[in-house]
């Protein structure tokens, strides 16, 4: 059975975005997300398919202009360090990325809608080769954005060619260019300290209750040694949780 060219571009195209959308990540990682108009959240991530000790997850997957952090909450208790540097820098992210959230928002729907419906109905090549020639003058642009802000973005030359390539060779690959800039920054603050400065008192509560319950899960198959680190990490989660319902 031989499917349609057109049937196959399309399971390409999402093929390859879902490729590209999916992340692993640790036990003890969380995501901050931040959408254009909305506050900070944070983003569980599910612990139902493990590959080599990590989860896969694919985060936002139908909202590809949010921005995505990746945080850790550790099991040992650690030496506070300077709160700031990184809350600043993830603003300065955030707000840099702000117009080009929009931009992603219409790249997104020309590629993953417009595309495969023009694809699919089998029009005359003028509308399918206006929509391709705008999905890339608008990466192009977002790139070019992305260049003249790389030190505000802390972006390598390396990064800025990967995206390069990324852009030019595969446009879904493209989907996904402000999940991988906030991917990008590394984050040294203990995570739940940075979600207490980033998220609203609610949020931040069920962040500590859903952080329990993945302790309370790990408590079952650790060692004595990591179990007191456990059991002292969430004395101190319950007492700030009882805090912050106060």
């Amino acid at each position: 059975m031989h499917l349609p060219l057109e049937i196959l571009i399309i399971i390409g195209l999402y093929g390859f975005y879902l490729y590209d959308s999916a992340r692993l990540y640790f036990f003890n990682e969380f995501n901050m997300t931040k959408g254009i108009r909305s506050s900070f959240k944070f983003q569980h991530v599910p612990k139902s398919f493990s590959f080599l000790s990590k989860y896969l997850f694919i985060p936002n997957m139908f909202f590809t202009h949010q921005l995505i952090f990746k945080c850790a909450w550790k099991i040992k208790q650690s030496i506070p360090s300077d709160q700031s540097t990184d809350v600043d820098s993830i603003l300065l992210i955030s707000k840099t990325l702000r117009t080009l959230q929009w931009t992603n928002m219409l790249i997104s729907l020309l590629t993953l809608v417009l595309l495969p419906l023009l694809l699919l109905l089998k029009l005359s090549y003028l509308p399918l080769a206006i929509t391709i020639i705008t999905i890339y003058i608008l990466n192009i642009s977002s790139l070019l954005f992305v260049i003249l802000k790389r030190k505000s973005l802390q972006l390598s030359w390396t990064k800025i060619f990967q995206f390069s390539l990324d852009i030019l060779l595969c446009p879904p690959f493209a989907l996904n260019l402000l999940r991988k800039i906030g991917l990008n920054y590394h984050i040294q603050m203990e995570g739940i300290a940075l979600a207490e400065k980033l998220l609203n008192s609610s949020d931040y509560q069920v962040l500590l209750e859903q952080i329990i319950l993945d302790i309370n899960h790990l408590k079952t198959s650790t060692n004595d040694k990591n179990l007191t680190h456990l059991l002292s990490k969430e004395a101190l989660l319950r007492s700030s949780l009882n805090i912050n319902k106060e």
